[in-house]
């Protein structure tokens, strides 16, 4: 707690500096030292310490310091010099005053009460202040600077040690020692060693215990490049450089166009003669392909065009930058006709094997394989198998639309700008839809609990076979009505055991619709109605039941050729009858065949 007073009213002291009179105006004459200008001559350190220590002995002070002042002067930096001068001073200006004879009526003064002994205050202790991270290259030599304070004053003639520096791989041996000079700055010469990294430095006081931690991080060196070559006098300006002819140009595919001519400038806006250039084009060639300008800062090439139709584009490099125009490849007259179909040439003769109509579109290319222009369109057709509906030119191309008339051989004949092309068309039609068939079917069926309601027997199961005769109707796509009549032979077995033949008679009405009527497999559902008779040989004793039922599936329906259809079924027969409701429902499994005619 003393040391904090000390350095506190320290502080204030050199606080006050700028308060006061410079103490170097006051030092220039003979006037006795204040004790705030000693303290402001100390820290500023516009004296050394000797030099004040003269001031001293010439001008001596105004005070005669006590205890607490020479503690306050010490923690600015006061030495024993210092204070010896201020003794002698003031020794020396007690000595040279005269002494007052004595007075027989005057009473002698009172002996001095000596004051009272203030306690010592303790100086603040040392503290060193250095940068958290130091970097060097590795094999080079690095500076580590410190500074030692006591309080805020810097502190000289301190000794200060660098651990950690000997442990740097190819460093230093040992850990080196320095001393603080008057501004309380050590300086630390150490190497950085042969291998790149971070290395834990300390910077410790032996006398006092305190330290500081430094990171020293020492990086690979670079080799040095090669020094850049100085620029020429002149140099071109990207800015000013620019193709002031050429750029824009058309030209048909495969023919050469130009000039082709680059202005190049320097920074101070005039032509630059002899600066090389060399070109290069996207597409096609540039000649020449090197060049240097001439004295009016102009270099002029040539391009040929490619024997593909588009842009292209030209590329000037000059030093470090380039400069680009773009010229125009079009189309060349037209060559060919060429006729397509979907997205593919037509080559040999168009295939037509559906009813539907057919689109062609046709071209005009140039030698190169170029869309052109289509002028003047016009199309025909030739022969009974093919019919053209229209015929018309729009975007450079034409569209024909043919309609298949009949199986045969036909032809189409297109012309346009002054071109003529001849495509032969095969039509291959499928027959005409054949409405009526006739059919079989042969099939499995059964019923047991709980689909059969007939309380003296358990189950029936057997086969039947049915004819039946089917009509198509064109309008309605895959719809179809069949009448069909069957029979089949059952087995039932009793609830008491043994089993009974049971015959089955059905008649019905039955309609159908193929979800793919023009796939070669296409899904089927159907629902029909009618009439049955379930009658046991025991003459009807065990089985009797004659009445309604209805009927329900899916299936599928594979075409074979175009007249013979094959049938796959799935249905659901549900038979009733008068006063008994629900007999018993079978459930067929089947397949068969049918013959369009």
């Amino acid at each position: 707690m003393r040391h904090g007073v000390i350095a506190g009213r320290a502080a204030l002291l050199v606080a006050l500096w700028g308060f006061l009179p410079a103490a170097p105006a006051r030092a220039q004459g003979t006037q006795p030292l204040r004790k705030v200008e000693l303290v402001r001559l100390l820290g500023s350190r516009a004296m050394s310490k000797a030099q004040v220590a003269s001031l001293v002995r010439r001008n001596c002070v105004t005070f005669r310091p006590s205890e607490r002042d020479r503690a306050d002067l010490r923690a600015a930096g006061a030495d024993d010099a210092l204070f010896t001068a201020i003794d002698q001073c003031l020794r020396a200006r007690a000595a040279s005053r005269p002494t007052a004879p004595p007075s027989a009526a005057a009473p002698a003064p009172p002996p001095p009460v000596a004051p009272a002994p203030r306690p010592m205050v303790p100086a603040p202790p040392l503290r060193i202040v250095a940068s958290q991270e130091i970097a060097a290259l590795a094999g080079t030599e690095a500076a580590v600077p410190v500074q030692v304070y006591r309080g805020a004053v810097p502190q000289p003639n301190v000794e200060v040690i660098l651990r950690g520096a000997s442990a740097v791989p190819g460093g230093l041996t040992r850990d080196p020692v320095a001393i603080t000079d008057q501004r309380g700055v050590a300086t630390f010469r150490i190497l950085a060693g042969t291998t790149p990294g971070t290395y834990r430095l300390t910077a410790a006081l032996p006398s006092s215990g305190a330290a500081t931690l430094i990171a020293f991080v020492t990086t690979p060196v670079t080799r040095p490049t090669a020094p850049a070559a100085p620029p020429p006098p002149f140099v071109p300006a990207e800015a000013l450089t620019q193709f002031i002819r050429g750029a824009g140009q058309h030209g048909t595919v495969g023919s050469t166009i130009g000039p082709v001519v680059l202005e190049v400038r320097d920074t101070t806006g005039a032509t630059l003669a002899g600066q090389p250039v060399t070109f290069t084009a996207s597409a096609g060639a540039v000649t020449p392909p090197t060049g240097e300008t001439d004295a009016t800062g102009t270099v002029r090439v040539r391009v040929t065009l490619p024997e593909r139709a588009g842009p292209v584009v030209i590329t000037a490099n000059v030093g470090t930058f380039s400069r680009t125009a773009t010229l125009y490849a079009d189309p060349g007259p037209p060559h060919d006709l060429v006729v397509e179909r979907g997205r593919a040439a037509v080559a040999g003769p168009v295939s037509v094997r559906s009813r539907d109509t057919v689109v062609l579109r046709v071209v005009a290319r140039d030698a190169y394989g170029n869309r052109t222009t289509l002028d003047d369109f016009t199309a025909t057709t030739s022969g009974r198998a093919i019919g053209l509906v229209s015929a018309a030119a729009a975007d450079s191309q034409g569209l024909v639309t043919l309609e298949p008339r009949r199986s045969g051989v036909g032809e189409v004949q297109v012309s346009g700008s002054g071109l003529r092309a001849h495509v032969p068309v095969a039509v291959m039609l499928p027959d005409a839809p054949r409405p009526w068939a006739l059919g079989a079917r042969s099939a499995w069926l059964g019923s047991n609990d709980p689909w059969i309601k007939l309380s003296n027997l358990t189950g029936i199961s057997g086969a039947d076979f049915t004819l039946f005769g089917r009509r198509s109707f064109p309008g309605a796509v895959g719809f179809s009505l069949s009448l069909v009549g069957g029979g089949g032979s059952l087995s039932a077995d009793r609830t008491t055991g043994g089993t009974v033949s049971v015959a089955l008679l059905e008649g019905y009405g039955r309609a159908e619709l193929a979800l793919l009527p023009r796939g070669q497999v296409s899904p089927v559902v159907s629902l029909g109605a009618g009439g049955y008779r379930l009658k046991s040989d025991d003459d009807g004793r065990t089985v009797y039941h004659t009445n309604a039922f209805w009927s329900g599936g899916v299936g599928l329906d594979v075409a074979v050729s175009p007249r013979v259809t094959l049938e796959v079924r799935a249905e659901r027969q549900w038979m009733r009858d008068t006063n008994v409701g629900h007999v018993a429902t079978f459930w067929p499994l089947g397949a068969g065949v049918r013959v369009a005619f």
